[in-house]
Order: C-alpha cells, then structure tokens, then sequence
C-alpha cells in the first residue's frame, strides 16, 4: 500500500449523523426507578442497557460537573444496582450524550461504553422477571388476607371436592370399553348422566351459602372474591363446554347462539369424561333446563298464533335476538297442519355469526319439509331497534326470549314500545326474562361471570305497566323463566 493510500486510512471521518443514538433500539428499556448506576458519588438511573453498554439519565444541574469528572477520568468502575441489588462492577467510559426530547427540566441522556467485562444483561432481566413475581404475589397475599376466613374456606373445600371427584371419575374413565365405540359411548353417558344428576343435588347446596359469605363485602372485596374463587375452582369447571364458552365469551357475550345449542343438543361433549359429566350437568341444572323450556314455550306461542288465524291471511312473526332461533326449527319441524299457509318469519340479530347458523338451520329444516313460509334474516344492533324501532310494523307476534335480562328498566321499557309500536292492533309481544327465583344465580355470578338481571313478576307487571290494552304474566314450567305477554 501506498503512503498515500495509508494516510487516507489514518485521516477517515464519521459523519456524525449516521451514528446511532443513545436510546437505540438494540437494548432493552428498564423499568423506571428500578436500575441505577452508582459512580463515585452519585447513583445515575439507567434507562436502557445492552452487553456492551448502557444509557443513564442525568439532572441538567449536574451535567456540566459530570461531564468535567468523565474528561478527567475517561476510564472509570461503577457498580450496576437493580432495586438495591448490585449486579456487578463494570469498568466504563463515557461515549456521547443528547437532550432528553421529553424532559422539561433540562435532563441529558448519557451513554457508556463497556471495557472489559460485558454487562450482565440476562442477570438484570431474571432480577426484573423475579420482582415481578414477588410484587404480583405480594400483591396476591394482601389482597387474600382481607376475605374473610369463612369465604376462603368455603372455596377451599369446593375445590377440594371437585378435585376428588375428578380424580375418581379419572380412574373410571381408564375403564371405558376400547372394543367397541358404541360400547364406550354407552358407558361415557351413563356416567355423566349420573354424575350431573349427584352433581345437580349437591353443588346448589354448596353455593347456596354464597350470598350470605360475601353480603357484606364492599367492591373491592368482591373483586378478589371473584377472581380468587375462579383461580381455585376455575381449571375444574371451565373445561365443560358450556361454561368455558360462559367464562370466555369468544362472541363477546354468555348467552351466544352456540351455548343455546348445547343445550338443545343435549350432547355428550368435552375433552375428558369428568369435563362431560360437568357441562351435563350444566345444561341439566334449573337455568339450563328453563332455556330449554323457554324453546317449547315460545314454539306454543306460534303455533297458538296459527290456529287462531284463519288459513287465508298471512302471519308475521319477529324474533328479537334470535340466536339460533330453535323454537322457529320446532314449530317448523311440527307444523305440518299449516305448511303452505302464506307465513313470513324475520330473525333480527346484532351478531352476524348466530344469524347465519340460524338461517342455515331453518333452510335446511325447510329442505325437507318444504312448508312454503317465508324466512328473512335481518343483521341489526339492537342499539338501532331501540333508537328507531323493527324493520317493519305488521306483526301478529314480536318475541325477545333473553334480550331484557340484560336491560335496565328504562332500556327495557324504550325496547318494549318499540317492539309494540311494530305490531298490529291485536297483536302479541312476548318478553322472557330470568325470575329472581333462578337458583343458579351465585355460581352464575361468581364462577362463570355471567349477570344477569333478574324480575320478579311484579317487577315485570310494574315496568311494562300502561302498555298495550291487556298485559300479563307467564312462565315455563321451572318458574325459573318469566315472560311478559302484551297484548296491543
């Protein structure tokens, strides 16, 4: 090489620009406050760090000082303290600095270079994930320790008795035929069915003491009540179907279009034999049964509405809400009286997804026994029916089966004119809500995180009083599901 050549390599420039900057995005951010730099008489809180080095925070005040200190000593040890824990004693040297873009107070970002020794990057990210474990806990036991003893035992013990049970129903599962599918299927439902029936006898008992243990909780309170009996019980309870569907909500909501559908199927479903035994029993309890129940009712209503009409003049019927509108599928699936007669059934639904499985039941029911009535699907947020009201106003019947157990009474009575203002003179709207008898309610509320709100009749008779030219009360024959009738 040249002499020439060599001067040009000696005399390179770096174009200041193109350097990195001191926050860069190859180190990782430390929690505010948490990690600090002790150099001989101060500690400097570091703000992002890598193995090679790191970036700290400095006072505008100090800078000037500092920075004459780290010209006299451009080689210096200081040691790395996370939450009062030093780490090590690095050797460092100043390398550049910046403004802070967010400081109001003049502060200067300052970045080292390590000599020697990298810094221990995977130690402070262990003592960063160990607080956080700590804190978490930490925060965990106090929260604890302000429930009651009476509660926590009482969760204790449920957990307690469902895991023996799951144990024992465990073992039983080991034995299932292996020969025969329907053989092992046999067996697998006879266990459930058994199982949810003793599990139907003894978990009210069980939960029928949680009013009275968290009556007196203030919020707070009930808040950790909640979560804390869900960390102990939940992996025991959520594996059946119908309640992780419940507890989860993929649609947004409990109540979706595919949970009424276990509980129309009746299905032997879930990954283990004690998870079927659970979701068995939760559609066979009270609320689960009256769902059903709520279907057979709503399938009279219609078929009441036919033979009172004669044959020739058409019948409109809306259903507000209609999940998988499983009473349309039965009067569909017995109305071979009146198939041919001009009928028009519209389902109104906010979630688009239920709608479509409700329209590709009834079409495929229609399929076979091609009763010629007329089936319209209307996707809608029930914010809009509301505001604005139904898509038409000619209805003999208007029925909502589980859309005002979540509306306050004003929603509900603004719902209710909407929905009678859509009928014709004579016409029905039909009103289902939970009754405050649902025995389900603890278990629904502080396992499953399902609320709803219930009425009694009275209540039901008193928010919807003064509407249509007659007004009254029905029920299914749990009791557990009400249903408002107005006449117009």
């Amino acid at each position: 090489m040249s002499g020439n050549g060599a001067m040009k390599q000696e005399f390179f420039q770096i174009d200041e620009n193109t350097r990195k900057k001191v926050i860069r995005q190859d180190r990782n951010d430390i929690e505010p406050g948490a990690c600090f730099l002790n150099i001989p008489g101060r500690n400097l809180e570091v703000l992002n760090i890598s193995a090679f080095g790191c970036a700290v925070l400095v006072p505008g005040a100090e800078y000037a000082d500092l920075k004459a200190w780290w010209d006299k000593n451009p080689h210096f040890e200081a040691d790395v303290i996370y939450k009062n824990i030093q780490t090590q004693n690095v050797s460092l040297r100043w390398a550049r600095s910046e403004n802070h873009s967010k400081s109001v107070t003049g502060e200067m970002i300052v970045g080292f270079e390590v000599l020697g020794e990298p810094l221990k990057v995977d130690r402070i990210k262990a003592l960063e994930v160990s607080s956080e474990v700590i804190s978490a806990q930490t925060e965990y036991a106090m929260h604890l320790a302000q429930l009651p003893a009476e509660f926590k035992t009482f969760v204790y013990e449920m957990k307690d008795w469902l895991e023996k049970l799951k144990s024992r129903i465990d073992k039983l599962e080991q034995e299932s035929p292996v020969d025969s599918w329907k053989e092992a299927q046999d067996y697998r439902m006879t266990i459930a069915d058994s199982v949810s029936d003793y599990l139907g006898q003894v978990i009210p008992m069980k939960y029928a003491d949680v009013p009275k243990l968290v009556k007196n909780f203030t919020p707070e309170q009930m808040k950790w009540a909640t979560d804390f009996a869900r960390e102990q019980v939940g992996h025991l309870v959520y594996g059946a179907p119908f309640a992780n569907r419940a507890y989860f909500k993929p649609r947004g909501y409990a109540g979706d279009y595919e949970m009424m559908n276990h509980l129309y199927r009746d299905e032997l479903v879930g990954k283990t034999l004690f998870d079927q035994c659970m979701h068995k029993y939760f559609i066979d309890e009270p609320a689960g049964a009256a769902v059903k129940n709520r279907g057979q009712y709503l399938f009279e209503k219609i078929t009441q509405l036919f033979e009172r009409t004669p044959p020739t003049t058409p019948v409109k019927v809306l259903s507000v809400a209609s999940g998988p509108a499983m009473e349309q599928q039965i009067f569909l699936q017995n109305a071979a009286p009146f198939y041919g007669r001009p009928a028009e059934f519209t389902c109104l639904d906010q979630d688009e997804e239920s709608l479509k499985h409700a329209q590709r039941q009834l079409h495929s029911v229609e399929r076979f026994v091609k009763s010629g009535f007329k089936f319209k699907f209307n996707n809608m947020a029930i914010r809009n029916v509301i505001a604005a009201g139904c898509p038409e106003s000619d209805y003999d019947l208007i029925y909502s089966a589980g859309l005002f157990d979540y509306f306050t009474e004003p929603v509900a009575q603004m719902a209710a004119q909407k929905m009678l203002a859509s009928v014709k003179p004579g016409g029905h709207v039909v009103i289902g809500n939970f009754s405050k008898d649902n025995p389900c309610v603890p278990f629904m509320e502080l396992v499953l995180d399902w609320h709803l709100i219930y009425r009694s009749e009275e209540d039901l008779l008193r928010i919807f009083k003064g509407m249509g030219s007659k007004i009254w009360v029905e029920k299914e024959p749990l009791g557990v599901n009400l249903f408002v009738v107005i006449q117009k």
